[in-house]
């Protein structure tokens, strides 16, 4: 099984289980993930469903690093690695050092990572501009509406993001981050140029749920509060039962867009290019 059939099956596990039916446990996924920036959205998302109450987590070595010793009798979670085996885990709770549980000695960022300064790396939103062009985007910062923070339109060989001109740098990361995430959950359609699916008949509430996500998760996991929250607050208060979003959407697509904003940043090939390719290895 590859890393992409993984996913799915993810995504079944998620729709069969029971920990994420209502709105409220939804949201406190959301926000594990997006506080366990050390994981991708997906690990995170697998260490919660092992274990919700876990707190901070990593690897024998990284704990040993730390001067801190995995107890014996501990189980661990089990979390994947992109073309490679899985990956075993544990939680600051499964650890000790000299025979204490104790807290004091470990790096602020890693007990409390929203314990920072809130200032958004300015570099982090030219770069996920910069790279909106290898997927074939064209991004506009234009006058618009006091009302309209942005839209996205479709175009013959790509799409259009414009963005209003009068945001701070902080919102016009978090539109941009909100449109892209209806690009790639084909929302909006899509062309030669798309390695995601085509999925434009979704209902607005799943659109703006799964879009919202994306944008919650990203810009949070960034350091950046934004309305995204508010929305998914103001959902919990009026919904109980969640709709049939598609998680491995959310979270596959939240990985996209965070990779975006760094150097390392590769972009996956068209679904006809990989077919492609894949022949030609084959």
């Amino acid at each position: 099984m590859n890393y992409s059939e993984k996913i799915k099956e993810l995504d079944k596990l998620f729709e069969s289980s029971a920990l994420y039916k209502d709105s409220e446990s939804y949201l406190k996924l959301l926000k594990f993930i997006s506080r366990t920036k050390r994981l991708s959205p997906f690990n995170a998302f697998m260490v919660h469903y092992q274990n919700p109450s876990a707190r901070v987590v990593l690897t024998k070595a990284q704990w040993m690093k730390r001067n801190r010793i995995v107890k014996p009798e501990v189980r661990p979670m089990v979390i994947l690695i992109p073309f490679g085996p899985i990956a075993f885990v544990y939680d600051i709770l499964d650890t000790n050092k000299n025979g204490i549980t104790l807290f004091d000695d470990l790096p602020i960022e890693l007990v409390e990572p929203f314990n920072t300064s809130g200032i958004f790396d300015e570099s982090i939103l030219n770069l996920t501009i910069n790279n909106c062009k290898k997927e074939n985007l064209e991004i506009e910062i234009n006058d618009l509406n006091r009302e309209c923070a942005g839209y996205v339109m479709s175009l013959n060989k790509g799409f259009s993001i414009t963005i209003n001109r009068s945001l701070k740098t902080n919102d016009r990361y978090s539109t941009l981050i909100h449109e892209l995430g209806h690009i790639f959950s084909g929302h909006i359609g899509v062309n030669e140029y798309s390695w995601w699916n085509d999925r434009p008949d979704l209902s607005s509430e799943i659109k703006e749920i799964e879009a919202e996500s994306i944008s919650y998760l990203v810009c949070k996991r960034a350091e950046l509060d934004t309305k995204s929250e508010q929305y998914l607050s103001t959902y919990i208060k009026n919904n109980k039962v969640m709709p049939n979003i598609k998680l491995d959407t959310i979270l596959t697509v939240s990985g996209y867009i965070e990779k975006m904003g760094t150097k390392k940043f590769i972009k996956k090939y068209p679904k006809k290019v990989s077919k492609t390719l894949k022949l030609k290895k084959e």
